[in-house]
């Protein structure tokens, strides 16, 4: 498996493992998007709201809804050509937001066999008509996305029965990175510090290390 440093993604994928930090750090879910050009200038972005309160219902502030909503057309009006970039595979709902926001070329880092809806894209006419790309990234990257939303199940979820449901489903993929996350947060890595305290890179590192120490 191929693995790599922090400093060696591309932009687009630093971006993303950087806002699902912040996300964690704010008590949302560590699920983020961008969306950038062919060039890969990040053109817009978005992460998960649904653990803060600064908006009156934040339960539909997800990842790819919030990308596409800050997309400025009017400045970049060519969506069709842009790539979204996510790290968890999207829900229905925002499966919908990327087709009717005119999204058609999707990466997506992690899949999600419980919340994903990318297979239900075959079941619609309209949806198969506009001729929506998606691809997936290297394993690697799905499992350090599974690994940045263990650790916040870890950090924030009390309700244990739950929690052990949620990192099964997170295994079914991706059990290396959830593995990982489970030994950097039971080493006490969050008690010396606050998680603000860390960046994304120091998580993306830590969680890189004990994955290389178990291949």
């Amino acid at each position: 498996m191929t693995m790599r440093t922090f400093e060696r993604l591309p932009q687009h994928w630093q971006r993303v493992f950087t806002l699902e930090w912040e996300a964690v750090c704010a008590g949302s879910k560590a699920i983020a998007a961008v969306i950038a050009d062919r060039e890969g200038n990040i053109l817009s972005e978005g992460r998960n709201l649904t653990g803060e309160r600064r908006i009156p219902n934040p339960a539909a502030a997800h990842a790819e809804t919030e990308a596409v909503r800050n997309l400025d057309v009017s400045r970049y009006p060519d969506k069709h050509s842009y790539i979204l970039y996510a790290g968890l595979e999207p829900c229905v709902m925002c499966m919908g937001t990327l087709v009717m926001g005119g999204i058609r070329h999707i990466e997506i880092a992690a899949h999600d066999r419980f919340g994903g809806a990318m297979h239900l894209m075959q079941h619609s006419a309209f949806i198969r008509c506009k001729q929506i790309e998606v691809r997936w990234t290297e394993p690697f990257l799905g499992d350090m996305q599974r690994a940045f939303q263990t650790i916040r199940e870890q950090l924030y979820n009390h309700d244990e029965e739950k929690k052990q449901r949620m990192l099964t489903d997170f295994s079914a993929c991706n059990k290396a990175g959830v593995e990982a996350a489970c030994i950097l947060t039971g080493h006490g890595f969050f008690t010396r510090k606050k998680p603000a305290d860390y960046t994304a890179n120091d998580i993306y590192t830590a969680i890189l290390q004990i994955m290389n120490r178990k291949e």
